[in-house]
């Protein structure tokens, strides 16, 4: 007598033909028990290896997903940073510009300059500006130990270049 040697119990084989013969054949698989069950790695019951690809490419699939939110969040925390250094340089500029309006200020005060300053401004703003600039410039030139029509003409050469 020979033995027969499959990897089903005799319970697996015979349940379907017998809930066939009891006219049940929605209680039994339509898949018939194939070789592939117990051959394939990956589809073996007895062994576990299944699991371990399954957590090597989960492993994989987290990493990637990581990467891919690291890179945004990364670059969000770079301009942060670069908007908080620009934002303290400006307030310390604004700080130092406040401070040096405010010695300026004293200054003036202190020495009465404030009036002479208001005059020059005034003149400078007014029809009368062509005069002063072309006399700055006519006594720079005698001042250098020129003559006087050499600082006229530098005027005129930049008096539109302003």
């Amino acid at each position: 007598m020979a033995i027969n040697r499959t990897p089903y119990s005799v319970a697996q084989e015979t349940l379907g033909m017998s809930s066939r013969q009891r006219g049940l054949d929605g209680m039994t698989s339509p898949v018939p028990l194939g070789a592939n069950a117990f051959t394939d790695v990956l589809t073996n019951p007895a062994v576990n290896n299944y699991q371990e690809y399954q957590n090597q490419r989960l492993a994989q699939q987290d990493m990637l997903q990581n990467i891919g939110t690291a890179a945004p969040q990364a670059a969000a925390d770079a301009m942060g940073k670069v908007r908080s250094q620009t934002a303290m340089q400006s307030d310390a500029d604004a700080k130092a510009q406040m401070f040096a309006s405010q010695r300026l200020s004293e200054a003036l005060y202190a020495n009465d300059s404030g009036r002479e300053l208001m005059r020059l401004n005034s003149m400078m703003q007014s029809p009368e500006r062509a005069k002063f600039l072309h006399g700055a410039a006519v006594a720079k030139a005698v001042s250098a130990g020129m003559n006087p029509d050499l600082g006229g003409e530098v005027f005129t050469k930049n008096q539109y270049n302003v």
